[in-house]
């Protein structure tokens, strides 16, 4: 073959497979269109609007008017300030709970498989059956609650008909059941670390609370940050628990949460484009938290 001879190269494989890859995705993709991307934007398109279920009047386009007057309404920045308490609530009870638990099975004592077991059952119930079992115990008259206080001497309250008291009931039953989850993902992250910086610590002198303190919570940060977005998105979307604990977010509007006012703006008072707008807004509420967290997810890292 001479020098001046063509030079015929084969079609790069390389973007052959690309090309395949992305034919065998395409369905995937067109399956979340289909199951996210329409219904969002339809809820965002709905929210422009003024409809309402059995309204007698053609709905119109009326621009921002739903997002304002959901700004101006007290129940709203009520329940913003409900979900935030609640998120602090259940942060502050199961972070360190469920991060103790997983440094003490992490130890492997004697009943440490025993005890897993019966630790994770309350993950594994549904908020409805939860919901439902713990109304019968905070109930004031028969309630074994209220009972097992008195035993003691103390005076138990009216947990779900004061605001306060149906509060903390909330953050207690949601701890209840979601301390098992923080404490086998942190009990994965502690499985998971190198025994080097710890064994090299203890050599050193360190007894066990400095070693954690000072080696173990550190390597752990990542998997806290993991877990702290995950309870903070889990507490936003709670709905069914707390409409069964407390009657759609009783007493009165006490535990309405905003996705509790969600449902109830558009499924008890029919207000459906009112109801898109509040669910658009949860979303650009929480929009800010998921990119406070990548950042300090890669800080962190």
């Amino acid at each position: 073959m001479t020098a001046d001879a063509p030079i015929f190269r084969p079609k790069s494989i390389g973007s052959a497979n690309a090309r395949l890859a992305g034919l065998l995705v395409l369905p995937a993709w067109a399956l979340i269109v289909i199951v996210f991307a329409l219904p969002i934007l339809g809820s965002v398109y709905l929210s422009f609007r003024n409809e309402t279920l059995g309204a007698f009047v053609a709905p119109s386009f009326i621009g921002f008017d739903n997002y304002l007057n959901a700004l101006r309404e007290p129940h709203f920045w009520e329940s913003i300030w409900v979900t935030v308490l609640l998120i602090v609530l259940a942060l502050s009870i199961q972070m360190p709970l469920g991060i103790a638990l997983a440094v003490l099975l992490h130890r492997n004592l004697a009943g440490t498989q025993l005890f897993r077991t019966i630790l994770i059952i309350p993950m594994l119930l549904t908020p409805v059956a939860v919901g439902l079992m713990w109304r019968f115990m905070f109930d004031v008259d028969l309630g074994v609650i209220n009972w097992a206080l008195a035993q003691v001497g103390l005076t138990g309250p009216n947990w779900i008909g004061a605001r306060w008291p149906a509060i903390f009931a909330v953050s207690i039953v949601d701890s209840w059941q979601s301390i098992p989850f923080v404490m086998l993902i942190t009990l994965a992250g502690l499985a998971g670390l190198p025994k080097g910086p710890r064994e090299a610590a203890a050599i050193d002198g360190a007894n066990a609370l400095r070693i954690f303190v000072h080696v173990t919570l550190p390597s752990l940060v990542p998997v806290i940050l993991v877990i702290a977005m995950i309870r903070i998105i889990d507490v936003l979307k709670t709905f069914d628990l707390i409409y069964i604990l407390t009657t759609r977010g009783g007493p009165g509007t006490a535990t309405q949460t905003l996705g509790i006012l969600t449902y109830n703006t558009g499924f008890i008072f029919f207000q459906t484009s009112r109801a898109a707008a509040l669910g658009v807004l949860m979303v650009i509420l929480v929009a800010p938290l998921y990119v406070m967290w990548r950042r300090a997810a890669r800080y962190a890292l």
